[in-house]
């Protein structure tokens, strides 16, 4: 498998070196706009790959054309958030990036699956859609398992219990609107418990803009790759993931992947207040949306 890396920051380089060690890809390439830093962390890599005798290839660089035969290409490029911006407050610069690696991708390696991480990640998703001119089961975003594995690690954290001994997603925006619903726990917690784990998953990126002055990156990295296999592999896991609900709409549900990209869509089981908090907050992913498709050139 020929997984594409656009964006050779915190987000895209752990991605690749992610992907290398878990031997998810046999041949990986790193894309900037910085030709010598995608250059350098794609010979680093490599090199690390090379301490474990994996058997892997890495190449970095600037030129589309190092994409071509991509079965994964993984859009990370564009501003990272610091700390007091919003994930929209990146919104049309962001969009022009991804715009550009989605119209790249489409010429170069136009039988791919694309999967965004750039931010705001719903709203890129549709850029994503509109400027690949890609079916909507080929877009992808990353954003569901991480903000899952947040979730997991605040529970993980309060209760004092391994992260593989329960289960927990988080569906619907990627900002501070999530849905964060028991439904989607296989643990039980009191009222107070869940409040507070809730309060905390929901601001989990801010605390670490706050901490590091930039976005995290391991974890994003990690959730992507966490796609990757699922799509090689073809595997039933459900994983939770921003899709394409229709032209205007993308955003997280429960999902199951494949070869072709997207397989399953299973419906959200909410309360009533939760579907009413869902609806309410993907009317803001089209209106952005909109004034995307009225001043993005």
């Amino acid at each position: 498998m020929k997984i594409s890396v656009i964006g050779a920051g915190n987000v895209g380089a752990n991605t690749a070196y992610t992907l290398a060690l878990k031997g998810v890809a046999n041949e990986i390439i790193l894309i900037d706009i910085f030709k010598d830093v995608a250059t350098a962390k794609a010979m680093d890599i490599y090199q690390a790959a090379c301490v474990f005798n994996a058997d892997i290839r890495l190449k970095g660089g600037d030129d589309y054309e190092l994409i071509k035969d991509s079965d994964i290409v993984i859009i990370t490029a564009g501003s990272p958030r610091k700390e007091g911006e919003s994930r929209e407050d990146l919104l049309l610069k962001n969009a022009k990036v991804v715009k550009n690696a989605s119209q790249n991708v489409a010429k170069f390696a136009p039988n791919s699956i694309i999967i965004v991480i750039t931010n705001p990640l719903d709203v890129m998703v549709l850029v994503a859609l509109k400027f690949s001119g890609f079916s909507k089961n080929r877009i992808l975003g990353m954003a569901g398992e991480l903000d899952s594995a947040r979730l997991k690690y605040e529970i993980s954290t309060l209760k004092g219990l391994n992260a593989s001994t329960f289960d927990a997603k988080v569906i619907g925006t990627h900002n501070d609107e999530m849905i964060i619903s028991s439904s989607n726990l296989s643990i039980n917690l009191t009222q107070s418990e869940f409040e507070t784990i809730k309060n905390e998953t929901k601001n989990g990126g801010a605390k670490i803009v706050k901490l590091l002055k930039t976005s995290a990156f391991y974890a994003p990295a990690a959730g992507a790759v966490k796609m990757c296999e699922a799509i090689k592999n073809g595997s039933d896991e459900i994983l939770s993931g921003s899709v394409v609900l229709d032209e205007n709409l993308a955003s997280g549900r429960l999902i199951r992947l494949n070869r072709a990209g997207l397989a399953e869509i299973l419906k959200p089981k909410l309360s009533q207040n939760e579907q009413d908090e869902l609806k309410n907050s993907e009317l803001k992913i089209s209106e952005n949306f909109k004034f995307l498709r009225e001043n993005l050139q």
